[in-house]
């Protein structure tokens, strides 16, 4: 029934479905649905749990191959914004709805925002391995900012969040090349004299 949920939220772009639908979808009586959630709201909380699950393990999987310390901060940058953008765009159909509810769910909210926040500093971490090339000297700053540019941009192409129209806007290679060139002479930029 979670995966039927699931899929309707990927087929809707929305969680405006009914638990019949789920119901057929997954081919299990509302009752049995019922004996798992109390409410449609505990269904879809279900659904985004299990997605967040999903996404934080390919996310550490994602920055564990990414630990080559031989690398430039110029390499790191591409290669983590190659990375986390197709691992983004991959969950993008799924994390459309969730985020959408999360405007109106304060725990839909409190869970993607405790996720985004562990991402967070683990990037800001890796990131951090680069410090000796930064130009300025407030370190953590500049990688939380770094990393802050990098989501917003993708999500803002990939329709996540307030904007959806403004998703497929331009070249996604094109995107993922100069987000990474931005990022790395963001953190490279000496401070103003």
């Amino acid at each position: 029934m979670v995966n039927a949920a699931e899929k309707l939220m990927i087929k809707r772009g929305n969680d405006d479905f009914t638990l019949t639908e789920v119901s057929k979808t997954g081919k299990v009586s509302i009752g049995s649905i019922y004996l798992r959630f109390d409410s449609k709201d505990d269904l879809i909380r279900a659904v985004h749990a299990r997605v967040l699950a999903r996404i934080e393990h390919d996310q550490n999987t994602m920055l564990n191959d990414l630990k080559d310390r031989d690398q430039t901060l110029d390499d790191f940058a591409f290669r983590f914004v190659d990375a986390y953008a197709d691992l983004l765009k991959s969950y993008s159909p799924v994390l459309r709805p969730i985020m959408l509810r999360a405007a109106n769910d304060s725990t839909t909210s409190t869970l993607g925002r405790h996720s985004a926040e562990k991402l967070s500093t683990e990037v800001r971490r890796h990131f951090l391995y680069f410090e000796g090339e930064f130009g300025r000297s407030d370190h953590h700053r500049l990688a939380e900012t770094a990393f802050r540019m990098i989501y917003c941009t993708l999500a803002r192409y990939l329709g996540l969040g307030s904007s959806p129209e403004a998703a497929n806007e331009g070249n996604w290679e094109e995107l993922k090349e100069d987000l990474a060139i931005m990022c790395a002479a963001f953190l490279r930029a000496k401070p103003r004299p």
